[in-house]
């Protein structure tokens, strides 16, 4: 007949205790549990905080300090416990729209669960606008972050909300969608950060950003056109204001420049005038001293120029009377 009874299954074969080395295990059990007493010490005495995170010690479910990135030691068998939290990371928190997806395929909801009652606002005049920002802030004070408020996001969310919509219930819609915008990131970034404070949420508000503000959609085309109108407006305010400064700076330079130009024929003029009546003053003093022969002599002068352009010369004696019939000035010869 064969024999089965090496096929046979372990737990079909009887177990004889009575052969256990009891002894040799016996001796193994301490190093072992003193082996393992050690590992669990070392890991739950042990920690280690990235470079942009902080942490905060709790020692029976107190506060006792913050510790910042690096390799840290507490008591183990969780007497000490360890919260952590990413001081350095800038967190956003979006209203009225959320990003689904970040990158090159850049995807956003504007229609997820109660949309449309967070960003839809009344501004002072009574009109609707649909505004949509950006909450961004870091974690300041890890205590008060940690025990100070039930629910920081949340908390985060809600005083937003609070403070955009007293600042745009302030303003007239048109300031809201154009001019105002600037005013109202700034003014909401320290309401906000003053009400968070209050609640001493450990939390530092970098920035407010309004990412859009829009008309509601049954007003939206009427809103647009009145928009491009006013940006043609603009545009034609803006070309007439650029043939303004063109043509303002030449005419106001062609002015200067005939003004110049007048100024220096004056002075010319009135330089020629005084150096001729100096000269004509020299000359005069000149004939002063010497009456006759300065008068003598500026009549041979002229007549030095005036003589080689004449044709015919007469020379008549002065008591000569009856001049006319003499010269015989009617005569076809006779050139006047």
């Amino acid at each position: 007949m064969p024999d089965y009874e090496q096929h046979r299954r372990p737990q079909d074969i009887p177990i004889d205790f009575n052969n256990i080395p009891w002894g040799s295990i016996k001796k193994i059990i301490p190093p072992i549990v003193i082996i393992i007493f050690v590992i669990i010490t070392g890991y739950t005495a042990f920690f280690t905080v990235k470079a942009n995170e902080e942490a905060a010690i709790l020692r029976f479910g107190r506060y006792i300090g913050t510790v910042s990135s690096g390799l840290h030691t507490k008591i183990p068998y969780g007497i000490d416990r360890v919260l952590k939290a990413e001081v350095k990371r800038i967190y956003n928190e979006e209203f009225g729209f959320r990003t689904m997806q970040r990158g090159a395929a850049f995807v956003v909801d504007y229609h997820y669960p109660d949309a449309r009652e967070e960003r839809l606002m009344l501004t002072g005049d009574l009109n609707c606008a649909e505004v949509h920002w950006v909450i961004r802030y870091k974690i300041k004070e890890l205590q008060n972050y940690f025990f100070s408020v039930k629910n920081v996001r949340e908390t985060i969310r809600g005083a937003s909300q609070a403070v955009m919509r007293t600042l745009v219930g302030d303003r007239s819609v048109d300031e809201v969608l154009t001019i105002g915008r600037t005013e109202i990131e700034q003014q909401a970034k320290e309401d906000i950060q003053r009400l968070l404070d209050g609640y001493a949420c450990g939390i530092d508000i970098q920035a407010v950003l309004l990412k859009g503000v829009d008309p509601p959609e049954p007003v939206k085309d009427a809103f647009n056109a009145v928009n491009q109108s006013i940006q043609i407006r603009d545009r034609i305010i803006n070309e007439a204001e650029g043939q303004k400064n063109k043509i303002l700076p030449a005419a106001e330079g062609k002015k200067q420049q005939v003004i110049k130009e007048a100024e220096g024929y004056q002075i010319r003029r009135v330089n020629e005038a005084t150096g001729d009546v100096k000269a004509f003053l020299a000359v005069y003093d000149e004939y002063k001293k010497a009456e006759d022969v300065t008068r003598r002599r500026l009549y041979l002068e002229t007549m030095a120029k005036i003589m080689p352009a004449c044709e015919r010369v007469f020379i008549i004696d002065t008591e000569v009377k009856g001049l006319l019939p003499v010269l015989g000035l009617g005569e076809s010869g006779v050139k006047k």
